[in-house]
């Protein structure tokens, strides 16, 4: 029998760790590939009102990569540790480290030659029906799905360069190892350095306390200082996952009943948390930000009516000047009737856009002016100016407005006099729509309007507020009237040649409109949302198998372990009470620790929008999720503990 024969025969009689490790690939390829084709669909890259969503979807990009790494990397250790011993009778049957080098290359491009069609195939299969399922799902249904070569060239090299880095390694240190290591890999004890609980405890504090001053510090913080405290989370997190064990059993110790009656179990979660450190660690990052991105994603999404009603108080609003928009009120309204959406107010408040030139500055300011009874008409008040008096008036919640108590006085130039007026009050109140240029006004007197209106440089305009029966259904309305504006604006001059070069002409007439804002709102929230269940589906599926590949590489030496624990009288129900404990503790320990701290998170960024309690959605979608992900970790959790009790009681027995 020559020693090809031998290989292939020991490959036949153990094909489940080929198929295993060729799972693993193909579901690294399949996983890569689905999310291409959702980073370089045409439309969510190119449509206009879709702007932002590529730069967006960089973020759970990188997630997926280093995750891939992680799992290509990962799942070629465990094959690898599963062939050493063979590779050291392969020595000593003649075979030389030429031989070996043959051997692992022709298997490994095999395998990796095989995931990659299976993958991509796969990939294409069911990122078809993902694709349709959650697009359906969050109403976009006008975004096509299709495939493009640089979804297939992208999953393809990234793929390849991490098995090949994976593979090259594993080649240099096997070829390093002479036949007495190989032989003596899989009986070589692993050891376990830094055994001290106390540093346990010195973790869970550097977590606690970073959390704390992230919530103390959030309001004003930076980026940089929100990076660097979540940094701090995750290095307490690590040393606590490490020295977690240790940890309770110095406590436990302190009963001795129930230390000793735990105490196989225990031993055995001390050696496999340290083991699974780094695991554990990304299975429980995975999950903490797969929850926060998810719940506030979801928080977005269904908020778009809600956005959309509040930064919009009337359905359509535009501005309309001498030479641009300068439809009649009569086109306009036989325009919104045309389209049997009745008319319900039609407001016209005019206003005066000032540009006055920065002395010694080759730039130039601008203020936009209203009439106090104007102002009142639109807001509801009462209020009374005299000459040389303004209130300065902000469109805007005055909850998201900073102001100070110091009143500012304000130039104009008329003539050769420079007239200065006394600053009120500042009122801050949403009353009009979000248009461009037009957030902060300068109310005066009737007379003071007129009087600045004629001598100082701008132009006038009016403010049109549209209100019809329903705005959801406005949408065809808004495109007439703004292909009307633009086929009336192009056979017209400039509004002015003095306009202040940071003001664009086009984003000032633009129509602000419930229904579009609902409608970008909608999509743009809805496309990360999408990405990021999608992404959720990824983490879900590949944290379980990153967890299953490690308990059940061990599987020969646990049953040899237990084996010997049958001797010294140790019954089958007994062991499978510790395997349950066990795996529960792998299984949801991450789980709850992900979850713990993805709501510390979520409640940090609530701060911002007045916190959870003054947003009881945000909570709503929080459990919503995280109930998700706790009832699939429990699916996983059962399925690993009907397999691993099988293998190591049923088959032992």
């Amino acid at each position: 029998m020559t020693c090809n024969h031998i290989i292939w025969k020991m490959a036949k009689v153990q094909y489940k760790k080929y198929i295993f490790y060729f799972l693993c690939n193909s579901f690294a390829v399949m996983f890569f590939f689905m999310f291409s084709t959702v980073y370089f669909n045409e439309r969510i890259v190119e449509v206009k009102k879709l702007e932002g969503i590529k730069d967006a979807l960089a973020i759970p990009g990188v997630a997926l990569v280093v995750f891939t790494i992680f799992f290509i990397s990962y799942a070629h250790n465990v094959f690898m540790k599963k062939r050493k011993s063979e590779f050291g009778l392969f020595m000593t049957l003649g075979m030389s480290h030429r031989d070996i080098s043959k051997l692992l290359l022709l298997e490994n491009g095999l395998i990796g030659i095989l995931s990659i069609i299976s993958g991509l195939v796969g990939g294409a299969i069911f990122s078809r029906l993902f694709f349709l399922l959650l697009m359906n799902s969050v109403g976009l249904k006008e975004i096509p799905f299709h495939f493009k070569s640089n979804m297939f060239m992208y999953s393809i090299g990234a793929f390849a360069i991490v098995f090949l880095i994976a593979v090259g390694k594993s080649l240099f240190f096997t070829l390093k190892r002479d036949v007495i290591q190989s032989f003596r890999s899989n009986r070589t004890a692993e050891t376990i350095k830094l055994k001290s609980p106390l540093f346990g405890a010195f973790g869970l504090a550097i977590m606690t306390g970073s959390i704390v001053m992230l919530y103390q510090t959030y309001s004003n913080a930076t980026g940089a200082y929100l990076l660097l405290w979540t940094l701090a989370v995750l290095m307490g997190l690590y040393i606590s996952l490490y020295q977690s064990v240790s940890f309770f059993i110095e406590l436990a110790k302190k009963s001795k009943p129930f230390y000793y009656r735990r105490l196989v179990l225990l031993t055995n979660l001390d050696y496999k948390f340290k083991q699974l450190t780094s695991i554990l660690m990304l299975v429980t990052v995975m999950i903490m930000v797969t929850i926060i991105y998810t719940t506030l994603l979801l928080t977005i999404y269904k908020s778009a009516e809600k956005d959309a009603l509040n930064q919009n108080p009337y359905d359509m609003a535009f501005l309309q000047t001498e030479t641009k928009n300068n439809l009649s009120v009569d086109k306009i309204n036989s325009i919104i009737d045309q389209k049997e959406h009745p008319l319900k107010e039609h407001l016209e408040i005019p206003i005066y856009y000032s540009i006055q030139k920065l002395t010694g500055v080759d730039g130039y300011f601008t203020n936009v002016i209203m009439s106090v009874d104007d102002f009142n008409q639109l807001t509801g008040q009462r209020k009374s100016l005299r000459d040389k008096e303004y209130i300065n008036y902000i469109n805007e919640d005055m909850e998201y407005v900073e102001t100070d108590d110091i009143k500012y006085d304000l130039p104009f130039d008329i003539g050769n006099e420079e007239r200065v007026y006394k600053e009120t009050e500042t009122i801050a109140a949403k009353t009009i729509n979000s248009l461009s240029y037009l957030h902060e006004f300068i109310i005066v007197s009737n007379d003071e309007f007129e009087l600045l209106k004629q001598n100082v440089n701008g132009f006038a305009g009016n403010i049109h507020l549209i209100k019809v029966t329903n705005w959801k259904n406005t949408s065809d309305v808004v495109e007439e009237l703004d292909k009307q504006f633009k086929s009336y604006n192009d056979s017209t001059t400039a509004i002015t040649d003095t306009l202040d070069k940071f003001t664009s002409e086009e984003e000032l007439l633009q129509i602000a409109s419930k229904v579009m804002d609902y409608y970008s709102n909608k999509n743009s929230s809805g496309i990360m949302f999408f990405v990021i269940s999608f992404l959720s589906v990824i983490f879900f599926f590949g944290t379980f198998i990153l967890l299953y590949l490690n308990l059940f590489s061990e599987m020969d030496q646990e049953k040899s372990k237990y084996k010997k624990l049958y001797k010294i009288g140790i019954t089958f129900k007994e062991v499978r009470g510790i395997i349950s404990r066990e795996l529960a503790t792998l299984f949801f320990l991450p789980t709850i620790l992900g979850t713990t701290i993805a709501f510390l998170y979520v409640a940090i960024l609530a701060t911002d929008v007045g916190g959870i309690m003054k947003n009881p959605e945000i909570l709503e979608h929080f459990s919503i999720v995280s109930g998700v992900y706790l009832c699939i970790q429990a699916g996983y959790f059962l399925y690993a503990r009907k397999k691993m009790s099988f293998y190591l009681t049923e088959e032992t027995s």
